[in-house]
């Protein structure tokens, strides 16, 4: 029956055909057998955007809640479709909340607030200009606001253009939700949340008219700290508006115009500035939370900025300054109040601040200003004041000039301290750089800490001793970098050397201990610790014959530790790792303790220290500070088994190890309830998504909450298992094998095989089915629709990383061909960036893989080592510098130059054995690629189209080193199949990979 006749159905046949529809099933039904159980399928692509995962996961303070966040993986963030989700642990009660993310729990676990954002999908549609959506709705509408008013007659379809009428994007809004009732409060247009530390209060800061303020991957976002964006002052007033509830009453009150705001550490009082367009408003002002009472600290028709609490909760600091015209930067002064609480009380005068006016001050180098670019910071005795200054500048003249009217050249001199590449990527930052001084509060002197001579320093937590470093001579394109280190005394500025020539990084040099007290760094393979009272160094570790040395780094250059693990809270002695165990080294030079009683070594198992429980912040750092460990209390620990696998926790408790859990699994970092013994945490295996569980400290009794991913159920997935094979030096190594679910003993499959340095710790390590964005990862829906996958670790020796590929993957894939797992005439290789250029190489030299996937990958070493990183004149997207110190010292391993060894780098690069190549390529490269240069994927394409070998080169235009658009990932993702599916298991050659697709066929929308 076609539709037509269909159509004219009378409904009375339309009833007795359904009648007759239902008749016959329940018929059917009742002569069939017991149902079986369902036949499991392969995963597509198509199966892809079922799979969610879990983000934000938090446990309240009292341990009796968790909230975490439900999202599509396979989706842009703003389509992402999140749910909150609030589970009672008590009574297994859970709410959910659509669009909602960015949960915070109260510190009494009394409150939680979110954001909920149901028009994240239209807005972001709109702002790719793919739909016709009408304007947010303004701040401060009522979230019952109609979309539409009385009398307004709305866009017809005609009006609205050719996507129909636009439809109103919802308003964002912030809720907070009573744990207790469950009742629920809301407010739109909300940018910042902040609970009070003593949950009386909560702050709330409406978004910003652009980007708005950070709130998580949904909703825009501030930079990320320390960014040369996030040290700008903004242009014009920065005040918005702040509802601040009173959590206890329910009342609210509104302040207006505020630019920084901030609780002390106490969480009973709350400083703010108030920066408006008119500017005679502005102050510095305080909220007391126990009477209500706000008071003026100090007015000024100038604009305020960086607002800062001491850690003792009475001292605040600011900058009030105001535009100097034609210049740059504002002319600021700065100013402190030592002790607001006393300024607070009833009948008190009105505070006074102390002011610091560089104009005023003798020793204050001239041409410069106090900045507002830098943040301040008190010292703990609340008598410094620690602060930027910068050289004042012409403002810059933004007028367009054509090179008919004035020339445009960049200079290139080899003798400058940084190559030009580097300083226009570094030149934002460098505009924006201030040296750190600091301002005696009590005696109203300027102390000069950091000038040209020293440029970089790091104050001490308690702000008494600071180490500045001299990079001065230390600055070049082939070494490591290293500086002078100085004490510097930040009541006097006296500088006095600790070392010359240290190099620089965390893996050589640590800082100074929580405590002030010492300055730690690695030299001649020791850990040593400078003490800044006694002006010496001590040598720590002698006495044992225990090395600390990370025997395992495989670059060129000096051998760094395995690591500083931590500092005891008592501020006597560090705790660092060696490859198993963790050792006490006291910092007065003492014998070294093994903390694991040598249980690491014995084993080959790795101990690391966990902290579970969240830093109370406030707790004052004198009375515990921050980020140490109390080795009187027990310690979680986690494990490792480094030629197992397996993983778990354990406690250090009185000196002695006890096992908690310690299975064939991965096991995350866990986090404790504040003030319950609750743990949140996840385990995962190949099979099992990392589920959220929470435990007692057992961690033996732990239960899953989550069931993220209950489709995979449906889907064939497989198993891996781990196998030994060494190199020709007889290096063992590993590698991870996963075997189909529909295997069969005595089966030859095809295989696919990947690498990138070491991957056999990932044995465990769940796989979501994820659109690739490289040739790097590999797709678990390899597996699942039959492939064996593989991934070996890779030895390294100096000076051959390619050749080291090339060995370690010929004799994994040997070893799993002798295993009887794969069928050699069906195997392929890809990789991705390093292992890019590696599988380039593999498909020049071996005969082992039939196909060979590549992306983003080096083929020509030779040139590559004077490349500059992350530059072009089209795109900037990284450092700048040239690839010298990258091939010498870092990851291309190779430890000399291509004039040192010529051979050497051309044998080792791809392009100078395209010649040889006799399996087809499938080359991936993103074409602004700031990593990888994009020509050494052409380069490569056209020296295989020259010697008449199959490639396929898929350029993503303007995608980076790997591919962000997610179209342009599934893309990938379907075309990696096809291609290997043809070579490995017969399957019909696409069309795109016979004949290619014409540029003209693009253009018309034609790309398969």
């Amino acid at each position: 029956m076609n539709m037509n006749i269909a159509r004219t159905l009378s409904a009375r046949r339309r009833i007795t055909a359904f009648v007759l529809v239902i008749a016959v099933a329940f018929v059917a039904a009742a002569a069939q057998p017991a149902p079986q159980t369902a036949v499991k399928k392969a995963l597509t692509v198509d199966d892809y955007a079922k799979w969610r995962s879990i983000a934000g996961p938090s446990i309240s303070g009292d341990g009796k809640w968790v909230a975490y966040v439900l999202m599509l993986t396979n989706a842009i963030p703003a389509e992402s479709k999140p749910v909150l989700h609030l589970l009672n642990l008590e009574t297994n009660v859970e709410v959910t909340v659509a669009d909602a993310s960015d949960a915070v729990f109260s510190a009494d676990s009394k409150w939680i607030a979110y954001q909920v954002d149901p028009g994240a999908a239209q807005r972001a549609r709109a702002a790719r200009g793919g739909s016709g959506a009408a304007p947010a709705t303004e701040p401060g509408t009522p979230p019952t606001t109609p979309p539409s008013q009385p009398g307004v007659t709305p866009a017809t379809p005609a009006q609205a253009g050719r996507g129909g009428a636009a439809q109103p994007i919802p308003p964002r809004r912030v809720e907070l939700r009573n744990l207790e009732t469950g009742a629920v409060r809301s407010w739109q247009d909300i940018g910042l949340i902040t609970f009070s530390p003593t949950s009386t209060h909560l702050v709330l800061r409406r978004r910003g008219p652009e980007t708005g303020e950070a709130s998580g991957p949904r909703g825009g976002g501030a930079p990320a700290a320390g960014s040369a964006r996030a040290s700008s002052p903004s242009v014009g007033p920065r005040g918005l508006d702040v509802i601040l509830l009173d959590l206890t009453t329910g009342r609210h009150q509104l302040l207006g115009s505020v630019a920084d705001i901030a609780f002390n550490r106490t969480g009973e009082l709350l400083a703010y500035t108030v920066d408006a367009a008119v500017k005679d408003g502005n102050g510095v002002f305080i909220f007391d939370t126990r009477s209500g009472r706000i008071t003026p600290l100090d007015n000024d028709a100038k604009n305020y900025s960086r607002l800062a609490w001491s850690e003792s909760g009475k001292a605040v600091a600011g900058l009030k300054g105001s535009e100097v015209e034609k210049m740059r930067e504002k002319d600021n002064v700065l100013v402190a109040f030592q002790d607001v609480t006393a300024a607070l009380k009833d009948g008190a005068a009105a505070p006074v601040p102390v002011v610091f006016e560089p104009a005023k001050a003798d020793n204050f180098p001239k041409g410069r200003v106090v900045s507002d670019r830098a943040a301040l910071g008190w010292s703990e005795d609340d008598k410094r004041v620690f602060f930027g200054i910068k050289e004042q500048v012409t403002a810059p003249d933004t007028t367009r000039k054509s090179t008919d009217e004035a020339a445009d050249v960049d200079v290139w001199n080899t003798g400058d301290e940084r190559i030009q590449s580097a300083q226009m990527v570094r030149a934002e930052l460098e505009r924006n750089f201030t040296f750190r001084q600091a301002f005696d509060v009590s005696a109203k002197r300027f102390v000069k800490l950091a000038d040209e001579t020293m440029r970089e320093l790091d104050v001490a937590p308690d702000g008494k001793w600071a180490v500045g470093r001299d990079i001065r001579g230390y600055i070049h394109d082939d070494k490591l970098p290293a500086a002078d280190m100085y004490r510097v005394n930040t009541s006097t500025g006296e500088r006095t050397l600790i070392v010359k020539g240290q190099l620089t990084g965390g893996r050589y040099t640590f800082g100074i201990t929580p405590q002030g007290t010492h300055f730690l760094y690695w030299k001649d393979s020791k850990f040593q610790a400078y003490d800044f009272e006694a002006g010496t160094t001590k040598t720590l570790g002698v006495g044992v014959a225990v090395s600390f040395v990370d025997r395992e780094y495989d670059y060129p250059g000096p051998k760094p530790p395995y690591g500083l693990a931590g500092y005891t809270n008592d501020g006597k002695a560090i705790i660092v790792r060696n490859r198993y165990d963790l050792w006490l080294l006291p910092l007065d030079g003492f014998a070294p303790k093994n903390l694991t009683n040598g249980a690491g070594a014995k084993n080959e198992v790795r101990f690391r220290i966990l902290r579970p429980a969240p830093e109370d912040p406030t707790v004052p750092r004198w009375v515990g500070p921050r980020g140490t460990v109390d080795l009187s209390k027990p310690v979680t620990l986690s494990a490792y088994g480094e030629w197992t696998k397996r993983s778990g926790y354990y406690e250090l408790a009185g000196g002695q190890l006890k096992e908690l859990v310690y299975e064939d699994a991965s096991y995350s970092p866990p986090t404790r309830a504040t003030k319950a013994d609750r743990y949140l945490f996840t385990r995962q295996t190949f099979v099992e998504y990392p589920d959220l569980r929470v435990s007692g400290p057992s961690f033996k009794d732990s239960k899953k909450i989550s069931d993220v991913n209950p489709q995979q159920k449906d889907y064939l997935w497989g198993h891996r298992l781990l196998f030994d094979f060494k190199n020709k030096d007889g290096v063992r190594l590993q590698g991870i094998l996963a075997i189909p679910d529909d295997y069969k003993p005595g089966e030859k499959r095809p295989m696919l095989v990947m690498f990138y340095e070491k991957n056999s710790q990932n044995m465990h390590i769940y796989s979501a089915p994820a659109y690739l964005p490289s040739m790097g990862r590999m797709p678990v829906q390899a597996v699942s629709d039959g492939y064996l996958t593989m991934l070996p670790d890779i030895h390294f020796r100096t000076g051959s990383s390619h050749t080291d590929m090339l060995e370690c993957v010929e004799a994994a894939t040997r070893k799993v061909i002798e295993m009887g797992y794969a069928d050699p005439k069906r195997i392929g290789v890809s990789g991705h960036s390093y292992s890019g250029e590696g599988a380039a190489f593999i498909g020049t030299m071996s005969k082992m893989f039939v196909a060979v996937g590549m992306g983003a990958g080096v083929v020509d070493l030779y040139n590559d080592f004077s490349q500059n990183w992350g530059w072009a004149y089209q795109y900037q997207g990284g450092s700048g510098e040239n690839g010298n110190e990258y091939y010498l010292y870092s990851q291309g391993r190779w430890g000399f130059s291509p004039w040192d060894q010529p051979d050497r780098y051309r044998n080792e690069s791809a392009l100078t054995h395209a010649p040889k190549v006799t399996a087809p390529f499938l080359i991936m490269h993103g074409t602004a690629d700031p990593t990888v240069g994009f020509i050494n994927a052409v380069a490569f394409y056209n020296a295989l189209r020259y010697n008449g070998k199959k490639a396929v080169l898929l350029a993503y235009p303007n995608e980076g080193h790997g591919l962000r658009g997610m179209a342009n990932r599934k893309d990938l993702t379907i075309r990696f199949f096809e291609f290997f599916d043809h070579y490995l298991k017969g399957a019909p050659t696409p069309k795109w990979l016979a004949e290619g697709v014409p540029y003209l066929k693009k253009e018309a929308g034609v790309a398969k």
